[in-house]
């Protein structure tokens, strides 16, 4: 019988442990190719003499199908293989091009003013690891109590930090000590080893494993499944274009701005200004991005939840302000490591608790009905402030006045911070909690226990 099929252990919905497993692994996978994109190889870059433009146009591509990745959502939510789950195919088949990505970057091994091939590997690479994210948040809204969505802000980001960390500082490491091809390969292993994972679980009891494996689809995912693409699109941005939504969007725009900006400007200043190698500037990045990640994940979201997200965004947007303007005033200070070393630290723990307090705001603003594809757009928006904030530091630390790129963002974010206060967020009412855990989260079939 269905219930049966194919064996009843390991699956998500029948495990608390399992599901917050799920998302630290692949938000982890996702770190992997955003700290070699992002960190190491505009490090490698800059070491091989390559220009603020040059290392702008991988940082876009590697950003820009995470601007675009709202598509993803709405192809994931119309088309997917029920018999193996709602998501768990788009997730294999995300991993695999991944993989195929690095290895193809491991065989090329791309130097470090090749920036065309770089670039072409960090939008396929990049394009790949969005479906796997898009399909992951679509998990946790699929299969994860109420209580789950609101602690995995803090697993979110702060596996996907840890995974950028470990990224940025063992692929620095090995691209200065053995080779760009060397990093690609360890992280097709990491990916490939976490893939096998995915392969073995089950989003339901009863489901596939894999496409030729015994199972059938669940009857809850059968009824719940969109079989138009009118409907779908009408209700998603009919949600979007809600006041309270309409308010956000700025905010969700503006919080990768500074990585994006510092992504294309520190390479060259630490290289020219502070002298610090590919591997000191690796080591400086990852360091803080462990630190911030693992404060994400024990303290980050418990904190943001004391405080209350919008008003811990009304509080993180000053304390961003002041850092961009203590760096801008101080030129002087850039050739001490120390400075340097102090501001990257304090970026990336205000950078996380900011992504942390976002998303509880962005799922609150969730229209059940379409709840996945709403969230996927939201942080599809969130992700365009990288590119955003590349292409900022390519137009500003070009010339004489390199500072003035940290006055312009220092600006956006103090109107962010005036306005903060006036935003009015729906309040759910028990009724609706109701709908939504029932709906979204439990389904039709066995609701998720805790365990």
């Amino acid at each position: 019988m269905a219930s049966t099929a194919g064996g009843t252990r390991a699956v998500l919905v029948e495990s608390s442990l399992l599901r917050q497993l799920t998302v630290f692994l692949f938000y982890f996978c996702q770190g992997i190719p955003l700290g070699l994109f992002y960190l190491a190889i505009p490090a490698y870059m800059a070491g091989a003499g390559a220009t603020p433009g040059d290392i702008a146009a991988v940082i876009g591509m590697t950003s820009l199908p995470w601007s675009l990745k709202l598509v993803n959502g709405f192809i994931m939510d119309r088309y997917t293989y029920l018999p193996m789950g709602r998501r768990r195919i788009w997730i294999i088949g995300a991993q695999v091009v991944m993989i195929g990505g690095m290895l193809a970057g491991a065989l090329l091994a791309p130097g470090g003013t090749d920036v065309f091939l770089l670039s072409a590997l960090a939008f396929v690479i990049s394009a790949a690891t969005t479906f796997q994210d898009v399909a992951i948040d679509g998990l946790v809204v699929d299969i994860m109590t109420d209580e789950e969505q609101a602690r995995s802000g803090g697993i979110m980001f702060g596996a996907q930090a840890l995974g950028m960390a470990a990224s940025t500082a063992v692929n620095g490491w090995l691209i200065q000590g053995r080779g760009i091809a060397s990093a690609y390969l360890l992280s097709a292993a990491v990916l490939a080893l976490v893939t096998t994972y995915v392969v073995i679980v089950r989003e339901r009891r009863g489901e596939k494993r894999v496409p030729w494996s015994a199972g059938v689809a669940h009857p809850r995912n059968l009824d719940i499944q969109v079989e138009a693409w009118w409907p779908l699109i009408r209700q998603s941005f009919k949600a979007i274009l809600g006041i309270s939504s309409l308010m956000i969007l700025p905010y969700l725009l503006m919080r990768a701005m500074p990585a994006g900006a510092n992504e294309v400007y520190y390479p060259i200043l630490t290289s020219t200004v502070t002298g610090w190698s590919t591997s000191d500037y690796t080591n400086v990045n990852s360091a803080a991005q462990l630190a911030s990640a693992l404060f994400g994940l024990v303290l980050g979201g418990w904190l943001i939840g004391r405080i209350g997200p919008q008003r811990s965004v009304g509080l993180l947007l000053p304390l961003f302000v002041v850092l961009l303007l203590v760096i801008g005033l101080s030129p002087g200070q850039w050739a001490q490591s120390s400075f340097m070393t102090t501001v990257i630290w304090i970026n990336e723990f205000l950078g996380i608790l900011l992504a942390i307090a976002l998303i509880p705001i962005a799922m609150q603003l969730c229209s059940p009905a379409v709840a996945a594809t709403q969230f996927t757009i939201y942080m599809a928006i969130a992700n365009f402030g990288r590119p955003l904030g590349a292409w900022v530091a390519a137009k500003t630390t070009g010339g004489s006045a390199p500072e003035t790129m940290f006055f312009v963002i220092a600006a956006v974010f103090a109107l962010g911070a005036a306005f903060i206060w006036f935003i009015r967020l729906p309040p759910k009412s028990p009724a609706e909690e109701a709908k939504v855990e029932h709906d979204i989260a439990h389904g039709a079939g066995m609701a998720p226990v805790e365990n």
